[in-house]
């Protein structure tokens, strides 16, 4: 007697992306479960190149900053799980760092560690964009004080660390 019951399929864990998704997703969420149980916190992934020939940069980062031992033990659990996954086919080299102060910033937890730094903020107030350089004077749930104007995270387009050189 057969059984009429169609076959398992594997399923795609909860928080995953889909194996359609874009690649960059795909290894955003390898990383994100190596950092589960740590500090770091995944803050962007750029993948440039074409097949064969990638560079996979995975930008991470911590409260307190990311240090050279939890960057590289971040880069070997990630390649180990990118090469067990396969997901980037052919050769690739995998870059892991931090962000630097040229990316701009692109998770609110990174907006505490630059309190007392001048920012670059470009935010939508009224539908109209407003651009404005000042220090960073406090981090709240909510958004920023930029020099005592108040700034939502939700209406942030671009932040960035201006350099004092």
């Amino acid at each position: 007697m057969s059984d009429s019951r169609p076959a398992p399929t594997p399923q795609t864990p909860a928080g995953a992306p889909a194996p359609g998704a874009p690649l960059e997703d795909r290894v955003r969420a390898l990383a994100e479960e190596v950092v589960g149980n740590t500090d770091l916190f995944v803050v962007d992934v750029d993948i440039r190149g074409f097949q064969g020939s990638r560079v996979v940069s995975v930008y991470v980062d911590a409260e307190g900053g990311a240090g050279a031992d939890d960057l590289a033990a971040l880069s070997r659990s990630l390649s180990f799980l990118l090469d067990t996954e396969d997901l980037v086919k052919g050769r690739y080299r995998l870059d892991v760092s931090t962000p630097g102060v040229d990316r701009p910033l692109a998770d609110r937890r990174q907006y505490a560690q630059h309190v007392g730094r001048t920012l670059a903020v470009t935010w939508e107030r009224g539908g109209e964009e407003e651009t404005a350089e000042g220090e960073l004077v406090s981090v709240s749930d909510d958004g920023i004080d930029l020099a005592g104007t108040p700034v939502p995270f939700d209406a942030v387009r671009e932040a960035r660390v201006v350099l004092p050189w």
